[in-house]
């Protein structure tokens, strides 16, 4: 079972990655939401979170993956079975999140991103765009 722990400048390596990442479009299946959740994640733990079978090419190829993986429960539950699949990573409570946590927050759907200490950023269009107050509805940690 792969084992997940922050690297040691992990803070460094989540600030570079936002850095070298902030422009960067939104694409389905390359740079969406949990695509750039997974690469974060990667950035600051030196592995890969996301499942080999998660690839898509559009938001139905997407949506049909998720809930394939989510028991058509959501992208929450799909992120979770993920979770429980490896070591080292944690469900935490949404109240207690903070900088390094990869989240999933309800808006019109249910969509993720990675907390950077004072709101969410998942990719857009027009690069990472930041989200302040949303409703987080699930939250995991990286163990240090």
């Amino acid at each position: 079972m792969l084992t997940f722990q922050k690297n040691i400048d992990w803070q460094i390596d989540f600030d570079n990655f936002i850095t070298k990442n902030k422009n960067k479009s939104f694409e389905w299946g390359s740079w969406d939401c949990v695509m750039s959740m997974c690469a974060c994640i990667k950035a600051i733990s030196g592995k890969q979170l996301k499942p080999k079978n998660w690839i898509w090419k559009s938001e139905k190829e997407a949506n049909d993956c998720i809930n394939k993986y989510g028991n058509k429960k959501g992208l929450d539950v799909a992120i979770n079975n993920a979770v429980k699949k490896v070591k080292g990573i944690t469900k935490i409570d949404p109240n207690y999140v903070q900088k390094g946590d990869f989240v999933v927050y309800q808006e019109e759907s249910k969509l993720s991103g990675i907390y950077d200490g004072t709101k969410v950023l998942t990719p857009s269009d027009n690069g990472l765009v930041a989200k302040y107050g949303v409703n987080i509805i699930a939250c995991w940690r990286i163990n240090a």
